[in-house]
C-alpha cells in the first residue's frame, strides 16, 4: 500500500484510516473530489489495491489512483 500524499510505501493509518508514510502520518489529509460529480472520496479496496473512489457509488463511478 502507498502512501496517498506522496505515494512512497504507507508505514500506518492515519486517524481517518487512510495509509500514510511516516512523514505524513500526523499531516490532516483532504481526501480529492471526485472527477465527475465534485463530491469528496473515500479510500476503497479492490483487488489490484486501494484507491480513492466516489462517495456516491453507485450513482457516480469516478475513481482515482493513489
Amino acid at each position: 500500500m502507498n502512501c496517498a500524499e506522496c505515494g512512497n510505501p504507507a508505514t500506518k493509518l492515519n486517524a481517518k484510516g487512510i495509509p500514510v508514510c511516516s512523514r505524513h502520518a500526523k499531516v490532516s489529509i483532504k481526501p480529492p473530489d471526485c472527477p465527475n460529480c465534485k463530491l469528496e472520496m473515500v479510500l476503497r479496496k479492490g483487488k489490484f489495491g486501494s484507491f480513492w473512489g466516489c462517495k456516491a457509488f453507485p450513482m457516480c463511478d469516478g475513481i482515482r489512483k493513489i
